[in-house]
């Protein structure tokens, strides 16, 4: 067994040498610049460092590929007739509609089901077994298949425990109802450099490698050997990527990122029990196809209608203004401010709104106290108003009132409660598949 952790310690190093493995990285790259974009638009400045996001994915992605390519290998669950090129199609589709379906459990499950179908096509036509498409498809190992997606999906659930709170970014959210309330974007991108096994059939005089223990593999691979042949395994270094969005409204972004990593671990289990128990009992396959794309889907209507319905955590209505939000190195942070606390006095003055917050600390020259509650409970502090100097000043800027109030905010370290009538914010539209559709179809009629 020494000879073969030698064996997948160094194929693990060579996935860095991949450039498909950079190429991921650098997607990860672009999607954490992209929500510094939306960052600097709605608060004019980044508050998530693009670079320490990068590093700090990279590191998690690289220990959790190197558990789950111990744990494929351990299954010996090998890539061979498992559908990846049917998959990739699929997912880059669904990519078109909604970015948010660029998942295996959406474009695996699919391609499960087209197996299953194609499997039921060609014993009932068996002239038809002969297309090369439909052959394909009934030849896909679909337990290998949804082990992969569960496997994935349950290292993706413990990255989302460990770090999906982690540089969550601060949104002003309008609700159906036009309520305007604070919230967090959760958005986490990982690279996995991964180990995978492929197997062919060889003649014994032909095998080269380690022998493995008569029980192994555990994910048993769809190619059969024949008459005095044997299978033959080849680690090969390879690379992918998993990604994560949410939404905390309700709750804070940490307690968000658990349950929403507790409810994934559960689909998790539940679709890898039902993928190994298909082995011996094929019918299974069918709950599996389907457990995969619609549990997954579950998973993410029910948190959000749970997130949506329950009474928000940062919205006005109190009195004076609330925390959501201290930046890291700011004059708040220093004055010993946190998220959550509510200011109702500006040096002994009551305040009841942004405009009136902002223009009180503005009449202070440099020292302004701060008087409020935090956790039921009365504080003061004293707060220096040196700002960030990267930070333009708002007076300076052609915007609006509420930006340049939203401004100040950010000199001094601070993103306040949205007012409810909040006229900067963002919305969350539900995708249309039909009007999707109609959109393409017109574009392609013109």
């Amino acid at each position: 067994m020494s000879e073969i952790g030698r064996i997948f310690l160094l194929t693990f190093a060579f996935v860095f040498i991949n450039p498909v493995f950079w190429l991921v990285v650098l997607l990860v790259f672009f999607q954490y610049r992209r929500v510094a974009n939306l960052e600097r638009a709605m608060f004019g400045r980044v508050i998530n460092p693009v670079g320490q996001q990068v590093l700090t994915s990279l590191g998690l992605g690289v220990a959790g590929g190197f558990v789950v390519s111990a744990v494929l290998l351990f299954l010996g669950l090998s890539l061979e007739h498992i559908g990846l090129y049917f998959i990739w199609p699929v997912a880059l589709l669904l990519l078109l509609f909604n970015p948010r379906f660029l998942c295996f459990s959406y474009a695996g499950g699919i391609v499960a089901a087209a197996a299953l179908l194609a499997r039921f096509i060609s014993g009932k036509f068996p002239h038809l077994a002969r297309n090369a498409l439909l052959a394909g498809l009934v030849e896909i190992n679909i337990p290998a298949l949804l082990v992969l997606i569960a496997l994935l999906h349950l290292l993706e659930a413990v990255l989302i425990y460990f770090s999906g709170h982690r540089g969550s970014s601060p949104i002003y959210l309008k609700k159906p109802g036009g309520q305007v309330v604070g919230g967090f974007s959760l958005q986490r991108f990982w690279p996995l450099p991964l180990t995978a096994l492929l197997v062919t059939v060889v003649l014994p005089s032909e095998a080269v490698g380690v022998s493995m223990p008569e029980w192994w593999p555990i994910i048993k691979p769809s190619i059969q050997p024949g008459l005095g042949e044997i299978l033959q395994y080849a680690i090969i270094p390879v690379a992918a990527g998993l990604g994560y969005a949410d939404l905390a409204l309700s709750s804070s972004p940490r307690e968000k990122s658990v349950y929403s990593a507790r409810m994934l671990a559960l689909y998790s289990v539940a679709l890898l029990w039902v993928a190994l128990a298909s082995q011996a009992y094929p019918p299974l396959a069918v709950f599996g196809a389907l457990l995969a794309p619609l549990g997954h889907e579950l998973l993410i209507v029910y948190g959000n209608r749970k997130e949506f319905a329950r009474q928000p955590r940062y919205a006005s209505g109190e009195p004076g203004v609330g925390i959501m939000m201290v930046l890291d190195d700011s004059p708040a942070a220093r004055a010993g401010l946190k998220e959550g606390d509510r200011i109702l006095r500006v040096n002994g003055m009551p305040v009841n709104s942004h405009e009136d917050f902002f223009e009180k600390v503005k009449e202070s020259y440099f020292m302004v106290l701060l008087e409020g509650t935090r956790g039921g409970a009365p504080f003061s502090v004293v707060l220096n108003k040196g700002g960030f100097r990267e930070q333009p000043d708002p007076d300076s800027l052609p915007v609006s009132r509420s930006r340049a109030d939203l401004y100040r905010g950010v000199r001094l370290g601070l993103i306040l409660v949205p007012p409810a009538a909040s006229t900067i914010y963002v919305e969350v539209k539900k995708p249309d598949l039909w009007k999707w559709l109609r959109e393409k179809l017109a574009w392609n009629h013109r």
